[in-house]
């Protein structure tokens, strides 16, 4: 397939040249003015289409999904300009007639199936967009991708974590009844000395009383709050307790007081109380319209009184005819399934949520008569000119371009990634110059994001690569921002330029900078070797020891719950007072062990070294951030062997390594994200690159990079068609 340059004085001597060698059905690929007269980049058709027919890839092969959006498009086009030729239409109106008849298409059974079940038009044109029509095992097909947008806790009962839980929602959906469950379970788990109860129904005199009967049951303190009153008051008997459960008074979503009820439920004036929780119950019999409304409006609602929405339980699953609907707001909203009720015994009608069962209890079985109406409706439907696979096609490209907006709108800085993505693009020459302007650009992003901390990576190449890794920046949550710092400033000087007073060093830093630190009163952490030796006060007086050699004379401190590398897991932690030079200030020795759930085996060992006199709450936030940047520098590695060589051969180094950076970065953001908009990109980019198993940074940076690579070719697509349009005018 080749593609020939014609140049002429103007445009009609161009196109004469172009009809002469090429005939009047060669496709125009692009046309401006240049320096040497009008250019006019064209090719035969018919090659193109040669080429398009060896491509045999399924939907989710985004290399192959842009160059038949490319070819479908433009025919498409052509039909048009040329009054909808007879022979075309005739071909697309017998594809039709033979989908009709055809007994069981597998884009028309995932539609029946999905509309059988209760899920939105939404939902059911984003699959069908992305199923084969070919795929024989269409439930089983359905089930993955359902399973894999369907979020899931970190680890079992991860609710019973410490802190304070509310139950919301609106009335009559069980809140009650499951905060008594919830409160027995906790207590056939931990014990009932942990546990306090905390009711703010004060209108439904039996709501009180039935969860202080299950309150006497289970021994358990329980407390009743009036309106107006918020978790301030409670302060004193919280204190000691590891759980506090909530059952609050059940608001229509549309009730114009439900903010300020969500905003009692979190205590503003103890410090010691933590912050709240809030569980959205959804009744699964409700329709579809109204659980959308609910999840809505309670989110809002919750944003407005600072405060958000990620975890919700589905209930009275018993009463659900179907449970479509329940799952495609879920999905949409990118809330946590925790729980499942499906029934009033008391402990017994809930369970932890199974995703498998639970999808595959949403799809009901289709009987004959189903397919049948299926297809006799679509009787009635008018025989398009567009064949099924270019529709196919262009839902397809209406869901890629609905992703890369989504990402657009989530992820800080995207239109400095975006403009880097364009100029890797441009000629090598270009690059250079370019690249210059997108540093300005990107230190001007970083100016505007609110990041929480600064991630300094060691000063020397990556293992087995001639690069370096830039600085970057982290987010609130522990999560990596994709903004590399583009200017060599010193950690103090950049601090102040960002306005943070947070640093996380994966190596230790030269003893002037920690005092400059410690002059600024700025938090830091840095990674230790095992082999590195510090002053530690013993019984003989003051000796040098490896921190190794420490390690058992550190004290425990509590484990923490925490997700490593997409998986749930454990971390254990002991520290102890040490010096890092014998007259220097002390500082605190951490040391600490990250185990997976149900695992004993040890993945990561780890000593840190922080400024003493930090409260356990700051210090863990540092650790942690440090733990979810471990995978920064293997990543980037991942990311640039998936640049082609071609990629690779137009750019220069310090560009390529800025887009995997970039690229890693990004994916890293998507994996560790709690914002329920991130839950929902993760499932969409999963599916669309076409991965199975569970999704973690390297799957979601694959699915980011098709991702580019698809919108790319779409942007190529539509310059043609415009350039053809301007050529045939």
């Amino acid at each position: 397939m080749s593609v020939r340059r014609f140049v002429a004085a103007n445009n009609r001597e161009a196109m004469k040249q172009v009809r002469d060698a090429l005939g009047a059905d060669a496709l125009i690929l692009s046309s401006k003015a240049t320096e040497d007269g009008y250019e006019i980049l064209a090719m035969v058709e018919e090659e193109l289409e040669e080429k398009v027919a060896e491509v045999d890839a399924p939907p989710q092969d985004f290399a192959a999904l842009a160059q038949r959006l490319l070819h479908e498009v433009n025919d498409m086009r052509r039909m048009l300009q040329n009054g909808q030729a007879t022979g075309k239409a005739a071909a697309s109106s017998s594809a039709m007639s033979s989908a009709r008849t055809a007994p069981k298409h597998a884009v028309q059974e995932l539609a029946a199936i999905m509309q059988h079940a209760g899920f939105s038009t939404q939902l059911i044109r984003e699959l069908v967009g992305q199923i084969s029509p070919l795929e024989r095992d269409v439930r089983s097909w359905l089930q993955r991708e359902l399973q894999q947008r369907l979020l899931q806790p970190e680890f079992p009962a991860e609710l019973f974590q410490d802190g304070v839980l509310a139950l919301v929602g609106p009335t009559g959906v069980g809140k009650t009844t499951t905060t008594a469950k919830l409160a027995a379970n906790y207590v056939m788990q931990f014990g009932s000395d942990s546990l306090l109860l905390v009711t703010t129904d004060n209108y439904r005199v039996a709501a009180r009383e039935q969860l202080k009967v299950y309150a006497g049951l289970l021994d358990v303190d329980m407390y009743a709050l009036e309106e107006g009153e918020s978790l301030d008051k409670l302060a004193e008997q919280i204190k000691g307790k590891r759980l506090v459960l909530i059952d609050t008074i059940g608001m229509s979503q549309r009730d114009q007081r439900l903010t300020n009820r969500i905003a009692e439920l979190q205590a503003t004036k103890a410090e010691d109380v933590p912050s709240t929780r809030l569980v959205l119950l959804l009744n699964t019999a409700s329709q579809l319209g109204t659980l959308n409304e609910t999840v809505e409006r309670f989110q809002a609602s919750a944003r407005a009184a600072g405060n958000q929405i990620r975890d919700c339980i589905l209930s009275k699953v018993d009463e659900s005819v179907c449970l479509g609907a329940a799952l495609d707001v879920v999905i949409r909203h990118g809330l946590t399934v925790h729980f499942v009720a499906n029934g009033q015994r008391v402990p017994e009608d809930l369970e932890l949520v199974d995703p498998a069962q639970l999808v595959a209890q949403a799809l009901p079985e289709l009987s004959a008569e189903d397919l049948d109406f299926s297809q006799w409706l679509q009787s009635f439907m008018p025989a398009s000119t567009v064949q099924p696979a270019q529709r196919t096609l262009q839902t397809q490209g209406q869901t890629v371009s609905h992703i890369y907006q989504q990402l657009s709108q989530l992820l800080p800085g995207f239109s400095a990634l975006e403009s880097l993505w364009q100029l890797s693009e441009q000629s090598p020459h270009e690059q250079a110059a370019l690249y210059q302007r997108w540093l300005h650009q990107a230190h001007e992003c970083m100016a505007k994001v609110q990041a929480n901390a600064i991630l300094w990576i060691q000063d020397k190449p990556v293992s087995g690569r001639n690069w370096r890794l830039p600085n970057l920046a982290l987010g609130s949550d522990a999560e990596l921002l994709p903004l590399p710092l583009t200017e060599q400033l010193s950690p103090v000087h950049y601090a102040q330029a960002l306005e943070l007073k947070r640093h996380v060093f994966a190596s230790l830093p030269a003893n002037e900078t920690l005092h400059e630190l410690a002059a600024q009163h700025q938090h830091w952490l840095a990674v230790l070797n095992r082999n590195h030796r510090v002053w530690h006060e013993s019984s003989d007086g003051w000796l040098r020891q490896s921190v190794l050699q420490l390690r058992d004379t550190l004290e425990p401190m509590p484990r923490q719950a925490i997700r490593y590398r997409g998986e749930a897991a454990h971390l254990h932690l002991q520290r102890g007072h040490v010096r890092l030079q014998q007259e220097d200030f002390a500082v605190e020795l951490v040391y600490g062990e990250v185990r997976l759930d149900g695992k004993k085996t040890v993945i990561v060992r780890r000593f840190w070294v922080l400024p003493a006199g930090l409260t356990e709450a700051t210090q863990l936030s540092l650790i942690r951030q440090q733990l979810l940047s471990d995978e920064i520098a293997s990543l980037t590695r991942f990311v640039q062997g998936q640049l082609t060589p071609e990629d690779l051969q137009n750019m220069p180094v310090d560009v390529a390594t800025m887009l995997a950076t970039t690229l890693a970065a990004t994916a890293l953001y998507l994996e560790q994200s709690r914002e329920p908009e991130a839950g929902v990109l993760r499932g969409r980019l999963f599916a669309l690159a076409g991965k199975r198993g569970k999704a973690n940074a390297r799957k979601l940076a694959q699915g980011v990079l098709q991702l580019f690579r698809t919108s790319a070719a779409l942007r190529v697509m539509s310059l043609g068609a415009s350039n053809q349009q301007e050529v045939a005018s």
